[in-house]
């Protein structure tokens, strides 16, 4: 008899659970407060990386003279870009619902809650109850939401945080963006490049420093170059608010005026609507439960993966989670979820990307190791290496154009146990950027 597999959430943590689950065998009933996709989908991911797009081919412009072109130069705008965020949340989120219903996976809108560890019930908008489940086992994919400090509070018009990026109907002049990790990086870049002039109060830990610190360093030194006041080693305290401007006054004693603010400077998963203690799972507010490789937490039949698992919050990182839990949950075997294959990148340009550990023996190239980079406008960067004593593959670090893409064969390698000397065999397409690897490999 077919496994009852409920999933809670929406986004890619909870579509990729109840395929895979699907797929195994199992009856999957989807429960969304939203439409799917999720906030990632519609509010935070999705639209974040149509600006960015907007924002790189920006840059392909600016730097069409170092090619030979004579070109005029782009403008965004705002509204046409609100419109294609609109369109590619239509298109993506509208294939990914058809690929579930084609699946058989059921899809019931509300918030789902907990009343034991086998059953959940679904609240609509008003409260009602619209369904009352028993599943054998349930997954928690309900993602996560971002904290604020009550005096960096975001209020949708001068004070902005990313999951307004859906809504940006106006580019300010200047802007003081709080916040250097993964996502602050990124708006940093795609204000810069739209033109603003853009202020970045960066605190005592660095910028990027979930990643190596040479990473952190290269991009805060094109970012520089490129007219980004970086203010070091100091916390955003507060945000004062006129009706044309904001000031944001730091822990050194700057006041840093400009037209906006944005603030992106963390996440917690979102767990309070679950009543997780009607399931036995206690978990403290601001905390995410605990689980094994495949996603199971401390009570039976309960999975917790994506961003109510904790960090780090990456979508891949979700979907691999979700995919191994759905299996899981499903009763199919599959080996648990390998951490070390994940792929972290920033999607600036230059991009950043890391994937397992750099403790090893490290071998760097420059991108000036490959003609592609010669033909590029900017081909700047490097790729690293990460080996055990016995020459395994164990990590790799790239900063420079479609860095995220040339880490695939080093996850890979990490996932298969190869060598250094496996990879050094592989010739990629000549010239490309995914030579760099192999070129690494060769050095050892």
């Amino acid at each position: 008899m077919a496994k009852q597999i409920v999933v809670i959430g929406g986004g890619p943590a909870a579509i990729e659970a109840a395929k895979a689950a699907a797929t195994a065998g199992a009856k999957v009933t989807i429960v969304s407060d939203s439409p799917i996709g999720g906030r990632s989908g519609w509010h935070s991911l999705l639209p974040s990386k149509v600006w960015l797009t907007a924002a790189d081919t920006l840059g392909l412009s600016a730097e069409s003279a170092a090619l030979g072109l004579s070109a005029s130069g782009g403008q965004a705008s705002p509204e046409r870009i609100l419109a294609r965020i609109q369109a590619v949340k239509k298109s993506w989120n509208g294939q990914l619902d058809a690929e579930l219903k084609a699946l058989g996976v059921e899809i019931v809108t509300g918030v789902g809650s907990f009343v034991s560890g086998r059953e959940v019930v679904v609240e609509n908008n008003q409260g009602d109850n619209v369904a009352h489940l028993q599943p054998d086992a349930t997954i928690i994919a309900a993602g996560s939401v971002p904290f604020f400090p009550e005096n960096l509070r975001p209020d949708g018009q001068r004070v902005l945080a990313p999951r307004f990026a859906s809504g940006l109907d106006w580019l300010p002049e200047r802007v003081a963006v709080i916040g250097a990790g993964a996502t602050g990086t990124e708006f940093v870049y795609m204000f810069n490049r739209l033109g603003a002039s853009v202020t970045w109060v960066v605190d005592q830990f660095g910028i990027l420093p979930a990643f190596d610190p040479a990473a952190g360093e290269f991009i805060g030194r094109v970012l520089s170059r490129r007219g980004v006041n970086i203010i070091r080693n100091q916390l955003a305290e507060r945000i004062a608010r006129t009706e044309n401007s904001v000031t944001v006054v730091t822990s050194g004693g700057e006041a840093i005026t400009a037209d906006m603010a944005f603030v992106a400077i963390g996440r917690m998963s979102d767990l309070s609507r679950l009543n997780l203690e009607a399931a036995g799972l206690a978990v403290a507010r601001g905390k995410s439960p605990q689980v094994d490789g495949f996603g199971q937490t401390d009570v039976p039949g309960i999975y917790a993966v994506g961003d109510a698992a904790g960090a780090p919050m990456l979508a891949n990182r979700a979907m691999a989670q979700a995919w191994v839990a759905g299996k899981h949950a499903a009763g199919a075997s599959v080996a648990p979820f390998r951490p070390e294959t994940v792929v972290h990148a920033i999607y600036s340009e230059p991009q950043v990307a890391q994937v397992g550990s750099l403790a090893g023996r490290r071998i760097k190239v420059p991108f000036a190791g490959t003609l592609k980079a010669h033909l590029a406008p900017e081909g700047e960067g490097f790729v690293e290496l990460a080996l055990d004593d016995g020459g395994k593959v164990i990590g790799g670090l790239a900063v420079g154009l479609h860095a995220a893409d040339m880490l695939a064969p080093v996850a890979l390698a990490i996932q298969t146990g190869a060598t250094a000397a496996d990879l050094a065999a592989v010739f990629a397409a000549h010239p490309t950027l995914s030579e760099l690897v192999f070129v690494a490999a060769r050095q050892v």
